[in-house]
């Protein structure tokens, strides 16, 4: 897909449902924001509205699905699969617009993690910091879920978020758990009695920050 070559692509495409509809939220709200694409957009490209109406569908679906119901399991299939056709029409949109524009800022704030050596920092844009952002994670709002807070950084579009179920070994451990506008994410529907243990970093527009140390907790 043409849009690998920019984006890094698998990082959205593997989030599990829910931070999926999530991700889809926040990327609505940057590309119709976004200073080319919200005046610029072809129709034919699912966007901003699209996105927001897959989210609420996917949301829903996992609701109803939660009983194990065959046919409501299968409706969930179906609507995850409709919401990545249109990341990927999406994503390779943008991906197709900068290269004809001959913009490699069309890329840039749209939601998608770039690619290593793919873009440049122009003029006058904010660095990202260079620390390891400060995270904590503490008991959700109900059972089986926790609050995980990291401190913010003013020069990032998104935060990165990872999870690993069990104590940590290795990279290969960890799972992406989302891309995330706030500095304030719950997750809920957890295993109880069971160790979480979540890092996260800041997501520019052209690079990433260092991933924050991890923090593990026990769901209750």
């Amino acid at each position: 897909m043409f849009a690998t070559q920019y984006f890094k692509m698998a990082a959205v495409l593997n989030m599990p449902i829910l931070a999926l509809a999530e991700w889809m939220m926040d990327t609505a709200a940057l590309q119709e924001t976004h200073p080319f694409h919200r005046v610029n957009w072809s129709d034919w490209a699912p966007g901003p509205s699209a996105f927001r109406q897959h989210a609420t569908v996917l949301t829903q679906a996992h609701e109803a699905a939660m009983n194990k119901d065959r046919e409501m399991m299968r409706q969930l299939e179906l609507a995850h699969q409709a919401a990545l056709l249109a990341i990927n029409m999406n994503a390779t949109y943008i991906a197709m617009r900068s290269v004809h524009e001959n913009d490699e800022s069309l890329r840039h704030n749209v939601g998608y993690p770039p690619k290593e050596g793919t873009t440049r920092r122009s003029a006058g844009t904010r660095a990202l910091k260079l620390t390891k952002m400060v995270m904590k994670v503490r008991k959700g709002p109900k059972s089986a879920s926790v609050a995980i807070t990291f401190t913010r950084d003013p020069a990032a579009g998104l935060y990165h978020l990872q999870m690993c179920k069990g104590k940590p070994n290795g990279e290969e451990s960890w799972m992406d758990d989302g891309l995330h506008k706030s500095c304030r994410v719950v997750r809920s529907d957890l295993e109880l009695a069971s160790w979480y243990y979540y890092r996260g970093r800041s997501q520019g527009d052209n690079e990433a920050g260092p991933w924050s140390d991890p923090v593990g907790i026990i769901v209750t």
